[in-house]
């Protein structure tokens, strides 16, 4: 069967994607693996979307529910990497706000946030392994996926919130530091306008807004288009980002959310006040 527009758009997918995951590898290798960096993220979506764009064009040789179920699930889970990403970046700048001012955000917050971006991915996966084929072969949404879309959607509005207060304490930190706001808030209507599409497709689905064969045209300019300009913004301040060492890393860093000693440590190390900032994000999911 010969490839549509839609066959193409996963092949410039392909063509941004894999030379973006070998940058983000590279970004990685500067400011760490682990997930509180926020930039194994654009690992892990680079990833996702290769993986998309080479199920969607295998769906031209096999129409396999398999892989329609496959395209479906990739879609939903891209948006959480995406989100991953952002809270990161967040968690990097309210860290340094903390070491200079009280900060209005805690461990505890971020971590509910990351909770409700976590069960939305685990909602989204289940929801597309039980969509089942219709005889026109379309699929119905199932209810675990509209949960999981409106866990992403407050998961980002309660990082709007996060970045609207946060912002007032820019002064306050490095000037080097203070890109990361900006940054975020400019890739802040690109998730904006990803999420609205995933949402328009899971309760309002159409023959313009559907994730197996919606307009492509909306599709790109909706969804495709928002998340290279976000993973661009992300690596791109990622490359102008200094590396933080161990004793640079505070409160979210830390994630101290395992350990009652863990937690007692970093508040003590808080407490002591350090003489460098602090930032990060730490590994939990």
């Amino acid at each position: 069967m010969a490839i549509d527009s839609r066959g193409y758009v996963s092949i410039a997918e392909l063509i941004v994607y894999i030379p973006a995951l070998i940058a983000a590898f590279i970004v990685c290798s500067r400011h760490g693996f682990a997930r509180s960096s926020g930039w194994v993220f654009t690992i892990v979506l680079c990833v996702v979307r290769i993986l998309g764009g080479i199920c969607q064009l295998l769906t031209y040789s096999n129409h396999s529910s398999g892989l329609l179920q496959a395209t479906i699930i990739i879609d939903s889970i891209g948006i959480s990497p995406l989100l991953l990403a952002t809270l990161g970046m967040l968690s990097r700048f309210v860290d340094w706000i903390s070491f200079h001012q009280s900060s209005p955000f805690s461990v505890k917050q971020f971590r509910v946030i990351q909770l409700l971006i976590t069960v939305g991915l685990i909602l989204s996966i289940v929801g597309g392994t039980s969509a089942s084929p219709s005889p026109s072969g379309s699929f119905t949404i199932q209810t675990t996926s509209k949960i999981g879309i409106v866990l992403y959607i407050v998961a980002f509005v309660a990082m709007t919130l996060v970045l609207l207060i946060s912002s007032g304490s820019r002064s306050s930190v490095p000037t080097q530091e203070r890109r990361v706001p900006v940054i975020v808030a400019i890739a802040w209507p690109f998730i904006l306008a990803r999420l609205v599409y995933s949402a328009i497709c899971v309760f309002l689905p159409s023959h313009t807004f559907s994730i197996i064969d919606g307009s492509v045209p909306v599709f790109v300019c909706m969804a495709v288009l928002e998340e290279f300009v976000v993973v661009a913004l992300y690596l791109l301040l990622g490359f102008n980002l200094k590396k933080l060492e161990p004793s640079e890393q505070g409160a979210l860093a830390s994630r101290p959310w395992k350990s009652g000693r863990r937690r007692n440590r970093g508040q003590a190390h808080q407490t002591e006040g350090s003489r460098h900032p602090q930032s990060g994000f730490n590994n939990t999911v």
